[in-house]
């Protein structure tokens, strides 16, 4: 897996999330705060990689949508040992 697919792994874990967030939420008149920042996170995450090769921000994004369970114990292992060859 290299860094492009892992950017597109992210996003689409991302608006998986956001849809069912917004589902969600909309009957109780949530807020998509939460989803607001995570989307800037990724923003600042995708610019520092493509600006700097840093993938800082991409393992933070990784760990919040894992921790989100937006993305499998497989799946957040297999990006984190993608981004430790990018070193």
């Amino acid at each position: 897996m290299n860094v492009p697919e892992i950017i597109e792994l992210l996003l689409n874990r991302m608006n998986t999330r956001n849809q069912f967030v917004g589902g969600t939420f909309a009957a109780f008149g949530g807020t998509a705060g939460t989803m607001q920042m995570l989307q800037k996170d990724a923003n600042a995450a995708i610019m520092l990689w493509r600006e700097k090769h840093d993938t800082t921000g991409l393992r933070q994004l990784a760990s919040t949508l894992h921790a989100y369970s937006s993305l499998t114990d497989p799946e957040y292992e297999q990006i984190m040992e993608a981004l430790d060859g990018e070193k």
